[in-house]
């Protein structure tokens, strides 16, 4: 698939249009865009990795009895869910900054840009953070039901 240059949203939303909800799909999606020449922040990369780490330790000590790629994936799409919404706010800024009458082409990119990616990205992260959300909330419970049955020793 050839590239689109950033400056043609709309070719780069027909081409993403084309690809299927698979998470393969959706890891291409985001080369795809970084490729694409979208503007990412250099520090985020890293700063997401430390927050996924932290994440996933809080949750691997709450509940060591839950799968360890469940808590992985579940922090893994969180941090998707929150770097998706990163780049939405850089692209507000931007948006933020644009006077209407004299830049309305760059304006309609920004907007284009938000629908392909923006909207799509947030809706598909969301629904994967949803479906494992009930799953640690039940281990939470078992774990908080499993404390209260442990007798504690007189204090003397």
């Amino acid at each position: 698939m050839a590239m689109p240059s950033k400056k043609n949203p709309e070719k780069l939303f027909e081409q993403l249009s084309k690809l299927k909800g698979s998470r393969a799909s959706l890891k291409s999606l985001r080369d795809l865009v970084a490729a694409a020449g979208l503007q990412q922040d250099r520090a985020l990369m890293p700063r997401s990795l430390r927050l996924m780490h932290k994440v996933t330790d809080v949750l691997k000590q709450a509940l060591p009895n839950l799968d360890t790629e469940l808590i992985g994936g579940f922090a893994a799409n969180l941090l998707d869910l929150w770097e998706t919404g990163q780049e939405l706010d850089r692209e507000l800024n931007k948006l933020a900054k644009l006077r209407s009458h004299h830049d309305r082409e760059r304006l309609r990119d920004a907007l284009i840009w938000i629908d392909a990616i923006q909207v799509d990205m947030g809706s598909y992260w969301i629904g994967e953070v949803q479906k494992v959300l009930p799953k640690l909330l039940e281990g939470l419970d078992r774990q908080e039901r499993k404390q209260r049955r442990v007798p504690r020793a007189p204090k003397k």
